[in-house]
C-alpha cells in the first residue's frame, strides 16, 4: 500500500485531481485507498453492490459487459481513467465486470469518504463532481468518435461484425459458398 505522501504525489498527477488547488487536491487524495491488482483480478463485477469510485494510477484492466450468451470487451482502463462513477452517485448495482489486465494499482474512494465531504461543505467535493463530470464527458467524445469511425467504415461483412471486432469478440470465420 502507498504511503499518504505517496498517495498524494500519484493523485496529484492524475486528471481526476491534477486542477485543484494543492490543499484541495491534498484533502481529497487522503480519502482514497490504494489497493494493488493483478492481471485477472476482478476489480468490479456486473450486478455487485458496491459505492466506491476508482481510478487506475498504474497498469490497465477491462471493461466487460455481458447479454445472455455473451461477455464484450468494451474498453480498456489505463492511467488517468475513471470507474464506477455511476454507481457511485446513484447507489445503483455494478454494470460491467472490470478485470486488471496487467498489475497496477488503483486508487479507491469510499463513498462515506466523499459523503463526509459534502456534509462537512468541502470544496473538494464539488471540484470532484466537477472532475468526474469532465472524464465522462471525454469519454463519451471519444466513443461518439469511434462509433462514427465504425459506421463511415462501411465495413463489407456489417455494423455487427465491426462492433464485434472493435469489442473483442472473436467470431468464426465466414462460410463461404462454392455454388
Amino acid at each position: 500500500m502507498a504511503s499518504p505522501s505517496d498517495l498524494v504525489e500519484m493523485l496529484s498527477r492524475s486528471p481526476l485531481l491534477a486542477d485543484m488547488e494543492p490543499q484541495v487536491r491534498t484533502d481529497l487524495a487522503l480519502k482514497f485507498e490504494t489497493r494493488p491488482f493483478t492481471a485477472g483480478q476482478v476489480l468490479m463485477s456486473d450486478g455487485a453492490e458496491g459505492r466506491e469510485l476508482m481510478e487506475i494510477l498504474t497498469g490497465t484492466a477491462d471493461v466487460f459487459v455481458r447479454d445472455e450468451h455473451h461477455r464484450y470487451r468494451v474498453a480498456t482502463l489505463e492511467p488517468g481513467d475513471l470507474a464506477g462513477e455511476h454507481g457511485f452517485f446513484t447507489g445503483d448495482t455494478r454494470g460491467a465486470d472490470i478485470v486488471g489486465s496487467s498489475e497496477g494499482i488503483v486508487a479507491v474512494l469510499p463513498w462515506e469518504a466523499y459523503r463526509s465531504l459534502t456534509q462537512d461543505g468541502h470544496t473538494g467535493a464539488a471540484m470532484l463532481e466537477l472532475a468526474v463530470l469532465t472524464s465522462l464527458r471525454e469519454r463519451t467524445v471519444k466513443t461518439n468518435a469511434r462509433l462514427g469511425a465504425l459506421v463511415d467504415a462501411g465495413q463489407p461483412e456489417g455494423i455487427r461484425a465491426a462492433f464485434d471486432r472493435l469489442f473483442g469478440r472473436v467470431l468464426p470465420a465466414p462460410v463461404v459458398s462454392h455454388d
